[in-house]
């Protein structure tokens, strides 16, 4: 089986420039992505070399050899490299093997060229210190552990490997060849070895649209369900949450209870202060809820200043208890305000827990908010129970 090599060249190249300007283009559109414009620019030199690869016989030896090889195997450096980026990997061995290998490489090419022109040892050396480079790949990828794209980066870590080991056999393969004259004529190893590297190409590049459209609809989903100002849940998750619990109940005559409460005079803070001191203010509130609950406790924001928090397999006294608590810390926080002085707040809360009679969560939401009522009619800064 013969495969021409110039042909095969110039198709990777094609391949190579329409994926590279495609994750350029990619990586200028979604600038919250890192890497992925490194992997392009990789990918555009590896359309370079496979060019001036091409172009063997047409060019001097010195352009169509030493900068071709040295451009494909720095291309592939860019790659990896660009991909563990976009993946939030470490770069393997402090990311100083990769330059170490390319000076190594432009060595043997230059040596064996120009010095003892050696086409096999060339071929030799190239392929394993590109081996080298794709276990590299493989090292660095292993340490992917986020569940997003998992799939995909086993593919890619399975895809370095296997490129790795086929250069490590053709390497051994070229040992025992005889004397090559021409390195167009090499035979079907090198043919094989351009295709390896449009693989390299493909799936970097479907790895990498894979992950950040994961990544892009999970931060949708997450929008859709959290408020954007406090980050805590929206009041669409809360009922979500409620009507599974409240289904829970019903099942294994479990309890929950519900705390509603809104801050005291939240808009005179915002007359005094401004919107934004207000923002802030909401911000520092939603942080107390969320580090004075459980870790199965729903917190969200039901509109305005006004939170509301969900604890499964808890009593009204149990709720009484957080829900004091809560005031207290939030009492005696400080909030700096521009003028140097610190800002105090008070929240009132409404508390009430589910009964056998509850027919749904709603009635359980309805007698909190009452309880919350009778907090801002008692004079605020309270916490009463239904």
């Amino acid at each position: 089986m013969q495969l021409d090599l110039r042909t095969l060249c110039f198709n990777l190249m094609v391949f190579s420039t329409i994926f590279g300007v495609g994750m350029i283009l990619y990586a200028k559109k979604h600038k919250s992505f890192v890497g992925i414009r490194v992997i392009g620019w990789g990918q555009l030199l590896l359309g370079l070399g496979a060019l001036l690869l091409a172009l063997r016989h047409l060019i001097n030896d010195f352009t169509s050899i030493m900068v071709a090889n040295l451009v494909i195997y720095i291309a592939v450096i860019l790659i990896y490299r660009g991909l563990l980026r976009f993946l939030d990997i470490p770069l393997p061995f402090k990311g100083y093997l990769g330059p170490l290998l390319t000076v190594l490489l432009a060595g043997f090419l230059y040596y064996y060229k120009f010095h003892v022109p050696n086409i096999n040892i060339r071929i030799v050396a190239f392929s394993t210190l590109f081996s080298v480079l794709c276990f590299i790949a493989v090292f660095g990828l292993s340490k992917y552990t986020k569940e997003c794209g998992r799939t995909a980066i086993r593919i890619v870590a399975f895809m370095f490997f296997a490129v790795g080991i086929f250069h490590v056999f053709g390497a051994l393969w070229t040992i025992f060849q005889a004397q090559l004259q021409d390195f167009m004529k090499a035979g079907l190893f090198s043919s094989l070895s351009v295709i390896a590297a449009e693989f390299i190409v493909i799936l970097t590049t479907y790895a990498t649209i894979w992950i950040a459209t994961e990544t892009l609809q999970s931060a949708l989903s997450e929008m859709a369900r959290t408020d954007s100002l406090t980050q805590l849940y929206n009041r669409r998750t809360f009922e979500e949450y409620c009507a599974v619990e409240i289904s829970r109940a019903g099942r294994n005559n479990s309890i929950f209870t519900i705390i509603m409460c809104d801050l005291d005079h939240f808009k005179h803070i915002n007359d005094q202060y401004g919107h934004p001191f207000g923002d802030e203010v909401l911000k520092i509130f939603a942080q107390i809820l969320r580090n004075n609950v459980r870790k199965q406790d729903v917190v969200a924001r039901f509109g305005g200043e006004e939170f509301v928090i969900l604890l499964p397999d808890t009593d009204s006294e149990q709720g009484l208890t957080v829900a004091e608590h809560l005031r207290e810390t939030t009492l005696s926080t400080r909030v700096p305000t521009e003028d140097g002085s610190d800002l105090s707040f008070s929240v009132s809360f409404g508390v009430a827990h589910y009964s056998r009679s509850d027919n749904e969560w709603k009635a359980v939401l309805s007698r909190a908010d009452k309880a919350l009522y009778a907090a801002k009619k008692q004079g605020r800064n309270r916490t009463v129970c239904m």
